[in-house]
């Protein structure tokens, strides 16, 4: 279409041309004016074909410019506005597929835009620390874990990752990394106002023509924290078993000896052998509650009339209270009712009583007190006994964990385990416990129980 055409004006300015210059050469020869009249006609038609001819060039050489321009813009993936072109014109079919494949290029663009932002959004969000370093050593992506756990502000713009990475033991890593072109794997602990441990790989990506390297960390420090607790528990419950199973087997031993002649000693061994395996039932018993909590238990929740609830566990220590000259006090008003495992609270009840008695001085009091709002409701244990010290708050809930005793010089039985226990349940139905204490004048632990759908405080009619 396009040479068809220029060939055409091509051949009619050629022919125009040739047509008027015979005319003229015969006219002027024969001294035809007739010709001569003639030849000026064509010669009239010529200008207008060349003239014609030449606003076609000029037009279609602009439509060229414009389209090489775009094809250009197409190739760097810059934006251009497409270019329309009327029927017939010959460079129409070429400026079509061009703005056909613009609009692909850009739907494509877009569509890899939207994928590269889904992708950081993820990134961005994941616990993880990820930073990717180029081949330049450059940063190009970090999200915001890896600046939380740097401790810095890190740019969008590429920039050195000296520049963020402060830790010797990771930039070393790194560097071994770059110089090896082999993925590293380690723990790495940070140092600074918040010290942590990490997992760190650092990965080696090798693409087509390049490659980058990705460094991913996670904390790992309650992990580590967990494991902890783990040794301890298990060093502090041999421990704790080895006691009693040891004493058990020295008496029974001595008694075997000989010691069992006389009447006297047998009697004063047995009583001594029995409370060592009733303190060791009562420990297993204790670790094996722990272990139900933590597996999930399910609990089955029933409408309590809390006052009736809480006399029936305090008659039940009446007479340790009478041993220690303890008062015990129910305050919860009368038309208290929660729905509540009544297993589940009767654990924590006797826990906090128990100790409530236990570390309680003579003459002094236990008092169990309600209090609800529209979120939950408190049972409040308050006695007037020793206090905790500030230090051991933090740290009362801590499995076989035993504040110090010395300024009191009192010593007081049990397994370590009551308060992890409590403090296991009330975990476990997304409640919260709270202690308030002071040394010489007493403690209050507060149990916040939530209230939901199906757990609602209610009044009782009476």
């Amino acid at each position: 279409m396009t040479l068809s055409k220029a060939y055409r004006q091509i051949l009619i300015i050629l022919g125009l041309s040739s047509v008027t210059f015979l005319m003229l050469f015969f006219g002027f020869a024969r001294d035809n004016r007739d010709l001569i009249f003639l030849a000026f006609v064509f010669s009239f038609c010529l200008t207008v074909a060349i003239v014609t001819a030449t606003l076609d060039f000029r037009k279609n050489e602009k439509i060229r410019k414009q389209l090489e321009y775009m094809t250009k813009s197409i190739v760097s993936h810059q934006p251009v506005a497409p270019l329309f072109i009327r029927p017939g014109n010959p460079y129409k079919q070429i400026a079509d597929q061009l703005t056909e494949l613009q609009s692909r290029q850009q739907d494509e663009s877009k569509t890899i835009k939207n994928s590269n932002t889904e992708l950081v959004t993820i990134l961005s969000s994941l616990p993880v620390g990820i930073m990717v370093i180029d081949s330049s050593q450059d940063v190009i992506f970090a999200n915001h874990k890896m600046a939380s756990m740097l401790q810095r502000n890190i740019m969008n713009q590429p920039h050195s990752y000296s520049q963020d990475i402060r830790n010797y033991q990771l930039l070393s890593l790194i560097e071994r990394v770059f110089e090896d072109h082999e993925s590293q794997q380690t723990e790495i602990r940070s140092v600074g106002d918040h010290s942590s441990t990490w997992d760190t790989s650092v990965v080696y990506n090798q693409l087509e023509n390049d490659y980058h390297i990705s460094v991913i960390m996670y904390d790992i420090l309650d992990i580590i924290n967990v494991k902890q607790m783990q040794i301890d528990f298990l060093r502090n419950a041999s421990h704790e078993l080895k006691t009693p199973v040891t004493a058990i087997s020295g008496f029974a031993k001595t008694l075997l000896g000989g010691a069992m002649d006389d009447r006297k000693t047998l009697v004063e061994f047995l009583k001594i052998i029995d409370q060592q395996s009733t303190q060791l039932t009562s420990l297993i018993q204790d670790v094996l509650t722990i272990s139900h909590i933590q597996n999930g238990t399910p609990h089955h929740s029933q409408a309590l009339e809390l006052k009736k609830f809480v006399d029936a566990k305090l008659t039940g220590y009446s007479s340790m209270a009478k041993v220690h000259d303890i008062t015990l006090v129910d305050e919860v008003p009368q038309d208290a009712v929660v729905s509540v495992d009544s297993q589940m609270l009767t654990r924590i009840l006797q826990n906090l009583v128990s100790n409530a008695i236990k570390y309680n001085r003579s003459g002094g009091s236990v008092t169990v007190k309600y209090s609800a709002n529209d979120s939950f409701w408190q049972l409040h244990v308050v006695d007037t006994g020793i206090g905790i010290a500030q230090k051991d708050i933090s740290r009362l809930f801590e499995r076989f964990y035993r504040a110090d005793d010395s300024r009191t010089k009192q010593k007081v039985s049990g397994t370590g385990l009551g308060l992890a226990i409590v403090k296991e349940l009330v975990d476990s139905i997304g409640g919260v416990i709270h202690v308030k204490s002071q040394r010489g004048v007493g403690s209050t632990f507060t149990v916040e129980f939530p209230i939901n759908d199906e757990s609602q405080t209610a009044q009782v009619d009476k």
